[in-house]
């Protein structure tokens, strides 16, 4: 482990204290790069972006795919001083992916936008709409003289704008000292060390994507990176780079995890060096645990791989780490008193209102939770999860309301459910999101559970919402299924598992439903678009 970038006191600082082994690789673009060239590329990207004018102060935008470029740019803006906030680039039409990220740059008042070739076209449209916007290329190079800017701890290192952040986005403040404890919070908590080797094909953009593997560099390991369709398009082509690359770590959402089982495993992979496939970013289903653990074994992967964790880009990504090496632990509770009386009262996995919920484990080191219900709870009782630590979020970048909506003194109100049994965190859902009908709560992804697996819904993709006393269900249809007989065997299998009778259903097309950049369903946009059809 490298200690001195570890305990550094910025991220800007660290850069410079890489171990002498730290490498990261871009399979798909032939480029690798050490410690020094990390060290000498970002100094120069630095000093470029100093003498266009961006520097202290400033929040500068990238636009970048997965690659050397996006890396460098991303630790040159804060050697410059300056605040990173990293942007996707949308698929579709240029004008209409202007159209989305526009209201992020106005939130964060960005003068200079960092641009792959990649984003031209994109960051053109952008230039229309914001004809101040400065288009710097990402290959910016400049030799340099003199020292760089000093860097203070509670300079701003990063603006890291919330999945599904689109026409009122919410960027979350991240400054350099609470950038340095999350990171330091993710290398103690599930114990990585100089030889560790992660692979990510999570984004950069996302929280997963972009502090994952700066932990691991920052504590003396390796890191292998590919864009998200390399995954999305052929999932065995990162268990064969797994192989190759001696993969220790893996991280990404749920429903790669159930891609991972499902698919085909070539006979001669290597996986032995595997000991972490962190899950997060959406809902652990048990289902996957699982499905993962059943299909792996075959290839030498053991239970305690499958690494069930909680985070979310305001404690600068972790919240909830299992210990390293424990077996995930999965708990059957009765979901009529969980949502009604908020109580978790185990039951036996064949009873009928049986809900398996997977443990996240427990606080990362350095960051503090309680539980509240109006007042705080004890263990058993379903209440939000608030945090507390220097790993958390100061507040929401020129939004004053929210960051006082979002504080109870010095605690973050996450927005999520959950319940303690012993020392072990069970993560139930969003709080916004339980499902009152007829004065009786549900939880959207017990609906969705039952619906899914319904023949008849495309590869078991489907929301559930409340609209007013009603409840609704959202599924995509697979091809030559009836609409009509899909929309009565979804309403009585709920009505028959749930007890609900007012139930709507509305089929569509493959791809319709929308996720946020981390796989989510983005179950209030749902509502919104479905709305607008009818």
């Amino acid at each position: 482990m490298s200690a001195d970038a570890l305990d550094a006191a910025t991220l800007a600082e660290a850069v410079g204290l890489l171990a002498p082994g730290v490498t990261v690789t871009f399979p798909h673009t032939g480029h690798s790069l050490t410690a020094t060239d990390l060290d000498t590329a970002s100094a120069r990207f630095a000093h470029g972006l100093l003498a266009h004018g961006a520097g202290p102060g400033d929040i500068v935008g990238v636009l970048a795919p997965t690659g050397p470029h996006a890396l460098i740019a991303l630790l040159g803006i804060v050697r410059a001083g300056a605040t990173a906030s990293m942007f996707p680039i949308p698929a579709g039409a240029a004008d209409l992916a202007a159209e989305r990220l526009a209201p992020s740059i106005d939130k964060a008042r960005i003068r200079h936008l960092v641009t792959h070739p990649d984003g031209v076209q994109i960051a053109t449209e952008l230039t229309a709409r914001r004809p101040r916007l400065a288009i710097l290329d990402a290959d910016l190079d400049a030799p340099g003289s003199g020292r760089l800017p000093a860097v203070a701890a509670d300079t701003l290192a990063v603006v890291q704008f919330t999945s599904g952040s689109t026409s009122r986005p919410k960027g979350v403040k991240l400054p350099h000292s609470t950038v340095m404890s999350g990171l330091r919070a993710i290398v103690r908590s599930s114990a990585i060390t100089q030889d560790d080797t992660i692979v990510s094909w999570v984004p950069h953009f996302h929280d997963m994507g972009l502090f994952g593997p700066l932990a691991v560099l920052l504590a003396g390991g390796r890191a292998h990176l590919v864009p998200p369709l390399t995954f999305l398009r052929r999932p065995a082509a990162v268990l064969r780079l797994m192989s190759q690359a001696g993969g220790t770590m893996l991280t990404g959402p749920d429903f790669s995890y159930r891609r991972l089982a499902a698919t085909d495993l070539p006979s001669d992979l290597d996986l032995s060096r595997w000991r972490l496939a962190y899950n997060g970013a959406e809902p652990v289903r048990a289902k996957t645990v699982t499905a993962f653990t059943e299909r792996f074994a075959a290839a030498g992967v053991t239970a305690s791989v499958m690494y069930p964790v909680y985070g979310m880009a305001e404690a600068t990504l972790a919240v909830a780490f299992p210990e390293p090496g424990a077996t995930p632990r999965t708990v059957h509770v009765d979901r009529s008193l969980l949502a009604d009386e908020r109580r978790a009262v185990q039951v036996a996995s064949d009873h009928p209102r049986a809900k398996a919920l997977v443990s996240v484990g427990r606080p990362v080191h350095g960051l503090r939770m309680r539980l509240t219900d109006g007042t705080e709870i004890p263990p058993g009782r379903l209440g939000e999860i608030e945090i507390s630590g220097p790993a958390v979020t100061p507040g929401y970048l020129h939004d004053p309301s929210a960051t006082a909506e979002a504080f109870d003194g010095p605690w973050l109100r996450t927005g999520d459910l959950g319940f303690r049994l012993g020392d072990d965190l069970f993560v139930t859902g969003r709080r916004k999101e339980m499902i009152i009908v007829r004065g009786q709560n549900h939880f959207p992804e017990d609906v969705e559970d039952i619906a899914r697996r319904q023949p008849g819904v495309h590869r078991e993709r489907c929301v559930a919402f409340a609209d007013a006393e009603r409840l609704t269900v959202v599924a995509e249809i697979a091809p030559r299924t009836d609409p009509a007989a899909l929309t009565t065997r979804i309403k009585v299998a709920v009505a028959d598992h749930l007890g609900l009778s007012a139930i709507e259903v509305h089929t569509v097309r493959p791809g319709w439903l929308p996720r946020t950049t981390s796989g989510k369903w983005q179950r209030e946009l749902t509502r919104e678009r479905i709305t607008q059809r009818t």
